[in-house]
């Protein structure tokens, strides 16, 4: 027994370093999530920490019905605890439209407004701005608008507080209710823990997985191929090779899901008030590891049996197309995550592991559900193992063409006796 978990350490300790020393491995688990992170949070960190410029904006009423402000200041953006940066905007008024051009192009006015005639009839009002020109995000300025003209054509025709109901008519705000009956407030950072991160979490899971399983299958196709297969089994059995090799690998897929969803939490935490649940964490973790050993246990057969690492790719690919499926249903899992195709796929080894993360995250999956779908798991991976491990036996010193279907069978059928 010694003996034989000494050979399978060392058969682990061997991938595990040889995995994570590969370049591609390296940047996929430590700068693409960076970069991922980075693109998405340091425009808006900079564009909140460099304040926009005040601006000066032209118009011409040719209605004489809306008064303008002086001036109206920007809220700006800003994420995490960084502060807004807001800006001034100042309105200036012409006579008529050739005056304003003219100082648009000696840097006045940075551009003007036109207010038209029928301005009542259509709600249409021009803006010119240079080709290239700095001017304020249109939907500010549009807000701004329509508060001038609800200001201008309702003013001292109705009180205060119908006008401010009229510049705001809705503040919808969103309240989920539990099992237990109690109400509680969705905002934007609820909604985002609810759906983003399960989806997010679900996504990284299938390909962490399905690129710590590719490690195996392509490094027993490899070594088959080159024959170095033949050099490894004179030192140790080929159950302990398999053994080895999956906890290895394992260990590669289970750091690299740890540092993604480190960077999702922090990262997250930063740039919006989220609450990730941990227990969220927690079966995104066990998902793992049951969705690893079954997928890897796979490759691990399909390695055996085929002859090239191409053959084993192509093999090996109807099955990713087939735990991909979630990733194609997940409209209908977020929004019918009861219905009886969602429930299907989220108890089905090939696709519960990113099936049931995104359940979750639309709504509350009953516990027998999640118990059932962590059997099921559990028990296919027990049954891929023991049929993997006696491919393991038989194929993998034997090259030339491939075994058909029946073949296969019966050598899996008579390994076992």
């Amino acid at each position: 027994m010694s003996k034989f978990s000494g050979k399978t350490f060392t058969v682990a300790r061997h991938e595990f370093t040889k995995t994570v020393r590969r370049k591609e491995f390296l940047f996929m688990t430590f700068v693409f999530p960076l970069l991922l992170a980075g693109i998405t949070i340091i425009p808006s960190l900079l564009a909140s920490t460099v304040p926009d410029e005040d601006q000066k904006i032209g118009y011409i009423d040719m209605t004489g019905s809306l008064e303008f402000p002086e001036s109206f200041t920007t809220e700006g953006f800003s994420v995490g605890p960084m502060e807004a940066k807001p800006s001034t905007i100042e309105f200036i008024g012409y006579e008529d439209s050739s005056e304003a051009r003219e100082d648009m192009r000696s840097g006045e006015i940075s551009s003007y407004l036109i207010v038209p005639e029928d301005f009542l009839e259509t709600g249409v009002i021009e803006l010119y701005a240079s080709r290239g020109g700095s001017s304020v995000p249109n939907f500010e300025l549009s807000a701004e608008l329509s508060d001038i003209a609800i200001d201008s054509l309702l003013k001292d025709r109705v009180d205060e507080a119908v006008l401010e109901r009229v510049k705001n008519p809705v503040n919808l705000k969103l309240y989920s209710i539990g099992d237990n009956g109690e109400s509680s407030e969705q905002g934007i950072a609820e909604i985002l823990a609810d759906f983003g991160l399960p989806f997010i979490t679900a996504f990284l899971l299938f390909f962490s997985i399905f690129s710590s399983s590719g490690y195996l299958l392509r490094g027993v196709a490899e070594e088959k191929e080159n024959r170095i297969m033949e050099v490894l089994l004179s030192s140790a059995t080929p159950i302990e090779l398999l053994t080895g090799k999956i906890t290895g690998l394992g260990a590669v897929g289970l750091l690299q899901i740890t540092v993604w969803l480190s960077v999702i939490v922090i990262g997250g935490g930063y740039a919006l008030p989220v609450n990730v649940d941990p227990m969220l964490l927690v079966l995104a973790l066990i998902y793992f590891l049951l969705g690893f050993l079954f997928f890897a246990s796979m490759m691990a057969g399909i390695g055996a049996v085929t002859g090239s690492l191409q053959e084993s790719q192509q093999v090996a690919g109807i099955f990713t197309f087939a735990a991909a499926s979630p990733l194609v249903f997940m409209q209908l899992i977020l929004t019918s995550p009861d219905s009886p195709l969602a429930v299907f796929l989220s108890l089905f080894p090939f696709t519960s592991s990113v099936a049931m993360l995104s359940r979750i995250g639309a709504s509350e999956v009953p516990f027998y559900q999640v118990a059932a779908s962590l059997f099921i798991l559990f028990v296919s991976i027990h049954a891929v193992i023991i049929i993997s491990s006696r491919l393991f036996r038989v194929y993998l010193l034997m090259y030339g063409k491939r075994p058909g279907i029946k073949e296969i069978m019966k050598s899996v059928r008579e390994a076992g006796r």
